[in-house]
């Protein structure tokens, strides 16, 4: 029987490994070339995936967790709910209410604890000289702040109504004519007649109306010092502030007041604040103009701190009653 050379045995098997190799090579070059940098980018995470992972932190948000490592844990956590605000579609109003209610979380803590509570600067917009957004937005916040204003300094020339002060409508009213002004384009035009409701009355002040920190980053340009609640307008946008406003239900109510967003009574003035917080996110949610991220922030945080003033004079914390 003839048989064959072991070289052909081993060079058959080298044509065969030769083909094989040609065979992947012709695969591998008919393939999706790679994207630098795809693979990198997959594991980046958007600005609003990095808020959701902070807000929902275990050390904060977890079951279990000691006092004192929440209340350290949880410091930078409400100046992230204005970054889910921001950052996050069709979480607007979760992000504004949310804050106020993780701070209202954080007081409780530092009573407890003996720390400090958190302290928020006065809700106006004292060096915001522009905005990106709908005039309409802008002119709906105006009304809500004016209207907050007129029915505070009505219930506090009356004398019956904790926590509605004149120092409080002051705020308001002034950062109204901010939004207008806004909304204007005449940043600064104003007569600057701030607190011209006198100061009869008044009492101490609402706990919001003053603070050394700001945890909502609600800066943007500083060319402006904020204008006061004057009537005047030197642009061509009509004021869309009436200045009264029909308040016979929080005159019938000076005390409590039955709560339509909760369904719940609460305090006459936590509720002002509360409507107001509510129409801001309702002028924004609303909207069909596009905001950019910083003016999406400061609106955020202006809304938040009227949440945060309502849940300090009475409101409910809980989500029963923030969340409808």
């Amino acid at each position: 029987m003839q048989t064959r050379p072991l070289w052909f045995d081993s060079a058959r098997r080298a044509l065969a490994v030769a083909c094989a190799g040609a065979m992947l090579c012709s695969l591998t070059a008919c393939s999706m070339p790679r994207l630098a940098g795809r693979a990198e980018a997959e594991r980046t995470m958007s600005p609003c995936e990095q808020a959701l992972t902070l807000v929902n932190d275990h050390d904060w948000a977890g079951d279990g967790s000691p006092m004192m490592v929440r209340f350290v844990a949880g410091q930078s956590v409400p100046l992230t709910w204005i970054d889910v605000a921001t950052y996050c579609p069709g979480r607007f109003g979760e992000g504004v209410l949310r804050d106020a209610q993780t701070k209202a979380q954080l007081s409780s803590l530092a009573e407890r604890l003996g720390g400090v509570a958190p302290t928020v600067t006065p809700a106006r917009l004292d060096g915001v000289t522009s905005a990106v957004a709908g005039t309409d937005v802008l002119d709906a916040m105006a009304v809500a702040e004016d209207r907050a204003g007129f029915a505070l300094e009505v219930l506090a020339a009356r004398g019956q109504t904790d926590g509605a002060t004149l120092t409080l409508s002051d705020m308001h009213k002034t950062a109204g004519q901010q939004l207008v002004s806004l909304a204007d384009g005449s940043w600064g035009a104003g007569s600057g007649k701030s607190g011209e409701s006198g100061d009869a009355g008044s009492g101490s002040g609402s706990s919001s109306g003053s603070g050394t920190s700001s945890d909502d980053g609600d800066n943007g340009s500083t060319a402006a010092s904020g204008s006061g609640n004057g009537t005047d307008n030197a642009g061509t946008h009509a004021d869309p502030r009436k200045k009264v406003y029909d308040i016979s239900q929080l005159l019938a109510n000076p005390t409590t007041i039955a709560d339509k967003a909760s369904g719940q009574t609460v305090p006459t003035a936590a509720a002002i604040e509360m409507d107001c917080a509510r129409a801001e996110i309702k002028a924004v949610t609303d909207a069909d103009a596009q905001f950019d991220d910083t003016t999406l922030s400061i609106l955020a945080a202006l809304a938040a701190k009227h949440a945060y003033t309502a849940i300090q004079l009475g409101y409910p914390a809980t989500d029963a009653a923030l969340f409808e």
